[in-house]
């Protein structure tokens, strides 16, 4: 089994990609981590990892400005664009030292679901991949804080009415009823956020299947406009600095651009990113060879939710695909 690091070098940021797995299979998943803030390793946990560094080559990549990248360049180089330029580095990279007949797939959750579809929407670099899996992944805020407000108002009183955690519940309810979802802003963006993975840790249903599986491997924030000093003390301020660009990108209309076989993976009780994403974008990519799975009994995080069919919705993707 590989196990490799290398380092990935592009105006003027040093960002490493640390590859686990079956190389020899040819098949390169690149994880595009969460945040902005996460990194690629703290995705390397539980059964889903194991599973597919089994079969296929894992690649865990620290995004500029994030995890243990480093270098030196001018704040306005923290841009949605700069880092899909990054991947597109990236995947170049993995060619050049893995070999041109390689297959990558991209695999990007949360926030990574944002920069993944940036990347995907760009030709040249879509061009490069065999195929694309979103998990929960957050490539429209406005879409995705306004779907929020109307799960917690929905299914905060499904749960009040079934006497689950009332005054919590009862708490995100309100603050959800006082909110102009015309006009959100990035201080209720941020509480969105925090209600979001609130509600699912007392959700009736995510919370019976957390337990079973143990918990959430990874409780990162997928983003906290609120809250810079968090940023800050891992070493940066980059969820800081791409507060304004990523609270007002929505990249739907842009989704048709998107041709390479798809995947879509999304918890049903995703407050953090609703399914209502996974939907639009199931509809709206021009792929021929596309696929969402809801899983019934998930939050923001199904690959630890429910491993084993995530598992296996991924295996079945990529083998089609290879």
């Amino acid at each position: 089994n590989q196990s490799d690091l290398m380092y990935v070098r592009n105006k003027g940021a040093d960002m490493p990609a640390y590859i686990y797995g079956n190389a020899a299979s040819k098949v390169f998943i690149v994880l595009i981590h969460g945040g902005p803030g996460g990194n690629g390793l703290e995705y390397r946990g539980g059964q889903y990892t194991e599973e597919l560094e089994t079969d296929y080559a894992m690649v865990y990549w620290d995004q500029r400005g994030q995890g243990m990248s480093h270098g030196n360049y001018p704040t306005e180089d923290i841009t949605i664009n700069t880092m899909a330029e990054d991947l597109f580095v990236l995947v170049k990279s993995l060619k050049y030292r893995y070999g041109d007949d390689v297959k990558v797939f991209l695999f990007g959750h949360s926030w990574g679901g944002m920069l993944g579809t940036a990347y995907m929407i760009n030709p040249t670099y879509q061009a490069e991949v065999a195929g694309w899996i979103e998990s929960n992944g957050a490539h429209d805020i406005p879409l995705l804080n306004t779907n929020a407000i109307r799960m917690f108002k929905e299914i905060g009183q499904q749960q009040i009415a079934q006497g689950v955690a009332v005054a919590d519940w009862q708490e995100m309810v309100d603050f959800a009823n006082g909110v102009d979802t015309s006009n959100i802003s990035n201080e209720e963006g941020g509480q969105i956020n925090q209600f979001g993975f609130k509600a699912e840790s007392i959700h009736s249903e995510v919370f019976e299947s957390t337990i079973t599986s143990g918990q959430s491997a990874f409780q990162e924030l997928f983003f906290n406009p609120t809250n810079p000093l968090t940023s800050y003390l891992i070493g940066n301020n980059t969820a800081y600095l791409l507060e304004n660009e990523v609270e007002s990108t929505s990249l739907t209309n842009q989704l048709h651009k998107i041709t390479k076989p798809t995947l879509l993976l999304w918890g049903k009780y995703d407050f953090v990113v609703s399914p209502a994403l996974g939907y639009s974008a199931f509809d709206l990519i021009s792929s021929t060879d596309k696929e969402l799975v809801i899983f019934e009994h998930s939050g923001h995080s199904p690959m630890d939710n429910e491993p084993v069919p995530f598992i296996a919705a991924i295996k079945q993707f990529v083998e089609r695909n290879r």
